[in-house]
């Protein structure tokens, strides 16, 4: 019920605007110059009063207009690691060409505390602007998009005016890699018998197997690929190839289910770094085996979907 109440009263675009800090001693000295003239019968004062109070409705009005026509539109947000820096992208648009300044955009969420955030300014040449901000991921899992705040306080900085936005969508955070569990690598010997190829200790390069997905491009046999059409890489049979078999820890270890999680990634995070081809068990099935981020990407985003104990 609040909820719903919340959102009939903060509407998107609907700009509210309150004295700040500053504005509340600047109208608080204004009204102690205006009683103090009265008290006194001072003139002079009274004018420097009166200028002052009229100096904070303009400003109270300049800020207001410097929100009005600026909207906020979500473009998209990155995945990253539990405690990481996450940054989301926005575009800022206005409906008709004005001078606007002193724009900055933060989350509204106690959570997804932000971290870094530049003010803006649209100059009335400019009907969108790509705007980017850093948030703190500050935990494991696939969570709903944060609300922002655009806000200002130009000019004099007396007002705060703000809008509040409720972007649609979701924000996938790994958990972070740690732990100093080894894992043994695996030599990949299988897949190369069956595809006809034996390993010499000569570490000849003129060997060519089928190009998977992963391999480094610098292996790619071009001139073949220019004759054939066909893409196929060079095969150093000089050493075995590392390959590594991460298994669900969780299951091994239910009572720390994130420090499991946390030490799969880690076990990603070396694969990822050694170069070297990769598979993981889940609970709903096996991971192939794959090199590189994108494979990294698909099991991280496995282990950020697991659920269990927190």
């Amino acid at each position: 019920m609040w909820r719903d109440l919340e959102r009939r009263i903060l509407r998107e675009n609907n700009i509210f605007i309150l004295p700040s800090y500053r504005g509340f001693l600047f109208l608080g000295l204004a009204m102690v110059m205006i009683i103090v003239a009265a008290t006194y019968n001072n003139n002079l004062i009274f004018i420097l009063g009166a200028f002052l109070f009229s100096t904070f409705v303009v400003v109270l009005l300049q800020t207001h207009y410097n929100l009005k026509g600026v909207r906020l539109r979500f473009v998209s947000i990155e995945e990253g690691f539990e405690g990481g820096e996450l940054f989301m992208a926005f575009d800022l648009t206005q409906k008709r060409a004005r001078f606007k300044a002193g724009l900055e955009v933060r989350t509204r969420s106690k959570t997804w505390k932000t971290i870094g955030s530049e003010k803006q300014t649209m100059l009335p040449t400019e009907q969108a602007k790509p705007v980017r901000i850093s948030v703190r991921a500050f935990k494991r899992g696939v969570h709903p998009l944060p609300h922002v705040i655009l806000e200002t306080f130009y000019p004099l900085g007396l007002f705060r005016a703000w809008k509040i936005y409720r972007p649609q969508g979701e924000v996938t955070v790994y958990p972070r890699a740690e732990g100093d569990l080894e894992l043994t690598p695996q030599p990949e010997t299988a897949g190369v018998r069956e595809e006809g190829y034996k390993p010499a200790p000569e570490g000849d390069l003129g060997e060519l197997r089928g190009y998977r997905q992963g391999d480094s491009f610098h292996q790619v046999a071009w001139k073949h690929f220019a004759r054939t059409g066909k893409m196929h890489s060079r095969a150093n049979w000089g050493g075995e190839e590392r390959h590594y078999a991460i298994p669900w820890l969780p299951a091994q270890r239910p009572q720390d289910f994130e420090e499991a999680l946390r030490q799969m990634s880690a076990w990603i995070e070396r694969a990822v770094r050694e170069q070297a081809r990769f598979e993981m068990s889940t609970p709903h099935g096996r991971i192939g085996a794959g090199r590189g981020t994108d494979h990294a990407r698909q099991c991280l985003r496995a282990l950020a979907r697991a659920q269990g104990q927190s």
